[in-house]
């Protein structure tokens, strides 16, 4: 393959040799930082890019590949590459460029309508702060260049307590740009226990006797069928059934759904299909007398944390509960699976606090650079949010949290009691 008048072959090692790096030092520690405009490579030969990824679900080929197809089409590759003293790869910042007309905005891949969590660095996680930290002081360096300079950068879906973007942070701060870092909602984090008898024993006694009840109700030959997706035509199927109920759910209070624009369909059936090939997707969906109740979409990481993306259910039979039959079903699943925890991912919704142990804001950081007119555009931008804080306040609405995202070093998680 030729790309950018070098000859790539697929292979891991030619990954590690393919570049051209430029010199960098952050601290002791001396790196060589580089900007790349193809993803192919990459995309091809996903084994590097995965095993930095930490496991998580959102930072993997799987996920960002299908994204880029879909949903990144007209946008420019941005891809920050860190390669150590010894010339190997050691951390990728995947970012893209946005056309603009108010200046050259960098954003992160996998942002949008597909609402990517746990935004992030990707290193190991020993090296995260440095290799943080050195990719934040490169940005502010070449934010002047002519090919690779950028105005603003705005990152959505960092988790609180993530150590690599609070080194972006601080590098990016180091090198005079400007920060603003707000919260709008939070994720929700259930850790597995030892089975399920022990999970159970954090409801309360009617809802543990509930839930006993629900389980009795799913399964072959019960009142409702559990179908999982085990094959390509099942994820056309079950999807499909999945984004027909939350469709009509949305469009049902005037809202087009999440799922209106046919490029991120296009998008979540290849990511749904990648994660499947990789027996790392729980697709079920309940039937009631043949007919469709609910469908969840999970998608699993190399970490065995299972992430619950996105759901559907029949408004027409609220009678039946099928949220709570959906919820119990995909409790179940990870205990059978033997998995470390379920993500229910952000949002404000009420399951999700009932069923969750702890929760960490999300986080959307919007960096400018140190030049003069990216600066004055800011102060007008600060002008707006502030405009728009007031009104929140004067609708009785709660103003957004401010953070200084370079001191989030912490876990960042608030404890949430499922008693209930």
């Amino acid at each position: 393959m030729l790309i950018d008048g070098l000859s790539f072959h697929i292979r891991l090692e030619d990954l590690r040799s393919c570049f051209s790096p430029l010199p960098f030092s952050a601290g002791h520690m001396p790196y060589q930082l580089e900007i790349r405009h193809q993803l192919e490579p990459f995309f091809d030969e996903p084994r590097l890019w995965d095993f930095l990824s930490g496991g998580v679900a959102f930072r993997e080929i799987a996920w960002l590949a299908p994204w880029w197809r879909h949903l990144g089409r007209g946008n420019r590759a941005f891809l920050v590459v860190v390669r150590n003293s010894s010339k190997h790869i050691c951390g990728l910042l995947p970012l893209y460029q946005r056309p603009n007309g108010s200046g050259r905005v960098l954003a992160m891949m996998g942002d949008g309508e597909a609402c990517t969590d746990y935004a992030s660095v990707l290193s190991r996680p020993e090296e995260a702060e440095q290799v943080g930290e050195a990719i934040g002081k490169y940005l502010t360096e070449i934010a002047s260049d002519s090919l690779n300079g950028w105005d603003t950068i705005e990152i959505d879906g960092i988790v609180e307590g993530d150590v690599g973007m609070a080194a972006v942070a601080r590098g990016l701060k180091a090198g005079q740009a400007t920060l603003h870092t707000v919260s709008r909602m939070r994720t929700w984090f259930k850790p597995s226990d030892e089975n399920w008898q022990e999970h159970l024993k954090h409801y309360s006694k009617t809802t543990r006797r509930r839930m006993r009840r629900t389980v009795e109700k799913i399964g072959p030959g019960k009142k409702f069928e559990e179908c999982v997706a085990k094959t390509e035509s099942d994820v056309d199927e079950y999807l499909g059934a999945l984004i027909d109920m939350h469709q009509r759910r949305w469009e049902s209070v005037g809202k087009p759904g999440s799922y209106a624009n046919p490029d991120f369909r296009n998008f979540i059936f290849e990511a749904a299909k990648s994660f499947l090939n990789q027996d790392r997707l729980h697709l079920n969906l309940l039937r009631h007398e043949g007919r469709n109740l609910a469908a969840e979409l999970n998608l699993i990481g190399e970490n065995r944390i299972m992430y619950c993306y996105s759901a559907g259910f029949d408004i027409e039979a609220a009678e039946l509960e099928p949220g709570r039959l959906a919820n119990v079903a995909t409790l179940q699943e990870l205990y059978r699976s033997n998995l470390a925890g379920i993500d229910f991912m952000r949002g404000d919704e009420t399951y999700k606090s009932r069923l969750a142990t702890s929760s960490r804001r999300v986080l959307r950081m919007r960096a400018t650079a140190p030049n003069l007119i990216p600066r004055l555009r800011h102060a007008a931008w600060c002008t707006g949010f502030e405009v728009k804080q007031w009104m929140r306040k004067k609708t009785g609405k709660s103003p957004l949290e401010t953070f200084d995202l370079g001191l989030s070093v912490d876990a960042g998680s608030a404890s949430v009691s499922s008693s209930v």
